[in-house]
């Protein structure tokens, strides 16, 4: 979007054209286009856009458990996006968006391949809630909700961007990632394992340089006993951890 907040007289100009298309007799399609319009406005337009979120807000909530996968794929994204840029503004929908993000997660048939995008798109929704609105959220239920999760091997793009978020949490956590007496560390600890063993699929070349550096760092400050348990824990992954933090 070229113009950023200019465009929003525009766009104000387009909204009786635009609400309708939310109403229940319009298609899955319209519906999906209306949803990724105001993602744009919102990521691309910052503060100006906040005015909006009130509006838009609750039907992309709603649509994060529609019946249509594309639908709930569009949703989940913008849920993301919005915890993300909308600040304050978004502080209102925590509770709700959490509880929609749960349902697409928890669902039966979220990995199967239809809805497998869905599924990665609302653990990115739900690691970005947990970064920028951590004062608005059950921490100790969040963090292993999110952490089972990973990692996620269906949107390559969206993948990459959570793992690079992992460590961006593991490098500023004050403990809160580890969890009581560390008992996350394997978790995170497999999910680094899983994540560099696929090579470029699921991380960025600079994100797997920090998650080997991670590594290392823990194995430096934890207890040895914590870091043995942890990769005594990981048979499959093993002989791949040791080489990394040999090396």
């Amino acid at each position: 979007m070229t113009f950023k907040a200019p465009f929003l007289p525009l766009f104000d100009e387009l909204l009786p054209y635009l609400m309708p298309m939310w109403g229940k007799d319009r298609t899955d399609e319209e519906k999906r286009i209306a949803i990724c319009i105001f993602d744009d406005v919102a990521e691309h337009c910052g503060d100006a856009a906040v005015k909006y979120y009130g509006t838009f807000l609750p039907f992309v909530l709603e649509a994060c458990n529609d019946t249509s996968t594309d639908i709930r794929h569009a949703a989940v994204y913008r849920v993301g996006m919005c915890a993300e840029y909308g600040g304050v503004a978004f502080r209102p929908y925590v509770g709700e968006a959490l509880s929609r993000l749960d349902v697409v997660i928890r669902r039966p048939d979220a990995l199967h391949p239809d809805n497998v995008m869905a599924y990665d798109n609302a653990v990115s929704a739900l690691g970005k809630i947990w970064q920028v609105h951590r004062d608005s959220i059950n921490v100790a239920q969040v963090v292993p909700a999110w952490l089972n999760c990973l990692p996620i091997k269906g949107d390559l793009i969206e993948a990459k961007v959570v793992h690079d978020q992992l460590c961006s949490m593991v490098e500023r956590s004050d403990g809160e990632l580890l969890g009581l007496n560390h008992q996350y560390l394997p978790k995170i600890v497999g999910v680094f394992a899983d994540v560099l063993s696929a090579g470029k699929d699921l991380a960025s070349e600079e994100t797997a340089t920090r998650m080997i550096n991670l590594l290392r760092q823990l194995q430096q400050t934890l207890p040895p006993s914590a870091m043995a348990s942890t990769l005594s824990s990981l048979q499959p992954q093993q002989l791949a951890l040791q080489s990394v933090l040999s090396s």
